[in-house]
């Protein structure tokens, strides 16, 4: 039988979607919703990507964040940012800004 022995552990501070926290082990990718908080959305995204530079950077990667929608926004660890850069794109439009 195979399980997964991880379980997550609240960050004091840093809930971030739904009042979920991030776990403590390594995150590629993260959803982070502002639509019932769009005040928040720089302060939630800038989480999401501090929360995801300790991986990029061992995976010498940058990160991508992609907004679906209005308030919806995937922040992940890519292969095609160069390490050190967040590049941020809209789903509608895929080209690629530095940010």
């Amino acid at each position: 039988m195979s399980h997964d022995p991880f379980v997550p552990v609240p960050i004091a501070g840093f809930p971030m979607v739904g009042g979920e926290y991030f776990p403590r082990r390594c995150q590629l990718s993260l959803e982070v919703i502002t639509v019932e908080e769009p005040w928040r959305r720089d302060e939630k995204l800038s989480q999401a990507v501090n929360a995801l530079i300790p991986s990029a950077l061992e995976r010498k990667q940058g990160i991508l964040v992609i907004q679906h929608g209005y308030g919806r926004y995937t922040v992940r660890i890519d292969h095609e940012v160069p390490c050190g850069v967040t590049h941020e794109i809209s789903s509608s439009n895929p080209a690629k800004g530095s940010s």
